[in-house]
C-alpha cells in the first residue's frame, strides 16, 4: 500500500490558514494535522472494528465503516503520522499530511467551504513516483482548476518530484527524450544491454 504525501495552503485574509487548520486539526496532535472527521464525521454508530463477511451482508457494506470512509473520504484510512504533520507545521499558510492508498481532493473540496472567502491549493503525491499525483484549487466548495496527469508521463514525474521534494536520481530516474518521460536508469542500462533500442540500422539513434 502506497503512501502520499500531501499538501494544504490557504490563501486568504490574514488568520484564514490558521482558523481552517485549526478547525480540521487532529485534537491528540495538535495544529498542523488533519483529521477527516472533522470535515466529514463519520456516523457515530460506526465503530471502527474488524468487519466480518456476516456484518457487511447484515448491513450492507455501505454502512460499514471501510466502504463509508471509501465512498466519503475517499479513501478508507484516516491520515497517517499526525504526530509528524504538527510538528512540520511552521505557523504559516501551508500544511503537510500523509494518507495511504489515495489522494483525498474530494475531501479537501470539501474542506474549503470552512472558510468560503479563502482559495485553497491541495497536491497530492504517491510514493510510487509518477503513478498518482495531482493538484487542485477550491473555493467554497467548488473547483476552480485541477490537473491529474497521465500515469508515467513527464508531468506526472515533474509534478511528483515537487511534491514529493526529491529529485528524479533519489528514484534511479532520468530523462530520456526518446521515450519523452523518465525512465528508470537500471531497466535502460538492461534495454541497452539486450539491444532493444539503439545501433538501429547500424546507426546510434538519435532521439527528438
Amino acid at each position: 500500500m502506497a503512501e502520499y504525501v500531501n499538501y494544504l495552503r490557504v490563501f486568504g485574509a490574514p488568520g484564514a490558514a490558521r482558523a481552517l487548520f485549526g478547525a480540521i486539526q487532529d485534537d491528540t496532535a495538535g495544529l498542523g494535522s488533519v483529521d477527516f472527521n472533522r470535515i466529514t464525521p463519520m456516523p457515530v454508530w460506526m465503530r471502527e472494528e474488524p468487519l466480518s463477511a456476516g456484518t457487511v451482508r447484515r448491513q450492507g457494506g455501505e454502512n460499514c465503516w471501510l466502504d463509508w470512509r471509501q465512498a466519503n473520504w475517499g479513501t478508507r484510512w484516516n491520515t497517517l503520522k499526525a504526530q509528524a504533520s504538527a510538528a512540520a507545521y511552521d505557523g504559516g499558510d501551508t500544511i503537510l499530511f500523509y494518507t495511504q492508498d489515495a489522494g483525498v481532493p474530494v475531501l479537501m473540496q470539501h474542506a474549503s467551504r470552512l472558510c468560503p472567502d479563502a482559495a485553497l491549493l491541495y497536491a497530492w503525491a504517491s510514493r510510487d513516483v509518477g503513478m498518482d499525483c495531482g493538484a487542485a484549487r477550491y473555493r467554497d466548495g467548488e473547483i476552480l482548476e485541477q490537473i491529474c496527469p497521465r500515469p508515467a508521463s513527464r508531468q506526472a514525474y515533474v509534478l511528483s518530484f515537487d511534491i514529493l521534494r526529491e529529485p528524479p536520481e533519489a528514484f534511479g530516474l532520468r530523462y530520456d527524450p526518446d521515450a519523452g518521460t523518465y525512465v528508470y536508469e537500471a531497466e535502460q542500462k538492461q534495454k541497452k544491454e539486450n539491444g532493444e533500442y539503439g545501433n538501429h540500422f547500424g546507426q546510434d539513434h538519435i532521439g527528438v
